[in-house]
């Protein structure tokens, strides 16, 4: 995979200039009926938000008994008392037996679904939840919503020239059309015509 491609998607995906989790990236759901998302790891430490029942958070770090973690649904930070909290996913960035990560992209790259797996694991989230061939020349991947609500307007531009790049030399240069998000015009789509290629995307205020 060209080194262009690369750079590209860890820009759009948001890792670039960006530290890697400072604990072991697990994935929790709150296990209290209404838990308070704290400044700090202390009970005296000013209440940010709340998260429910339910939520999954990620875990960034730990002191004592408190877990510095990140919501999914709303990707605010903040701290966490750990009884309030049971895990449901255990991370696998610490190597070991485990099956590596793939992102849906293995069939079409090796090398582009591992990059994004990596960077899907650093951030604590997927980026796509679904990738599909539709014939054609034509590729459409569907994010995830933990992504779109995380990434704004220019991280999704550059992701679906990331995606154009890789599915261009997937295809031997030759005429293919990428479309990233579902069916709607809040897709963003690239796609190959007589004087190049044509990007079609949202207006300057898209839904995150």
């Amino acid at each position: 995979m060209a080194r262009k491609t690369i750079m590209v998607l860890v820009a759009a995906l948001g890792l670039a200039g960006t530290p890697a989790l400072a604990a072991s990236g697990d994935v929790h759901a709150v296990v209290g009926e209404k838990v308070n998302l704290r400044a700090g790891p202390s009970d005296d430490a000013a209440v940010r938000s709340t998260v429910a029942r339910g939520d999954e958070v990620v875990e960034l770090r730990r002191e004592g008994n408190w877990l510095g973690v990140r919501v999914l649904r709303t990707g605010e930070e903040g701290w966490l008392f750990s009884d309030l909290v049971k895990r449901q996913t255990a991370s696998t960035l610490g190597g070991g037996d485990a099956a590596p990560a793939q992102a849906g992209f293995e069939r079409l790259s090796p090398g582009f679904d591992g990059l994004v797996a990596t960077i899907g694991e650093r951030l604590g989230y997927r980026f796509a939840d679904k990738v599909d061939q539709t014939g054609n020349g034509a590729l459409r991947v569907v994010p995830t919503q933990e992504w779109l609500y995380n990434t704004g307007r220019d991280g999704k531009m550059y992701a679906a020239l990331a995606l154009y790049q890789m599915w261009k030399n997937y295809n031997n240069g030759r005429p293919v059309t990428v479309t990233l998000g579902s069916q709607g015009p809040s897709a963003i789509t690239i796609a190959d015509a007589a004087k190049g290629p044509e990007l079609t995307m949202p207006g300057p205020n898209p839904s995150r």
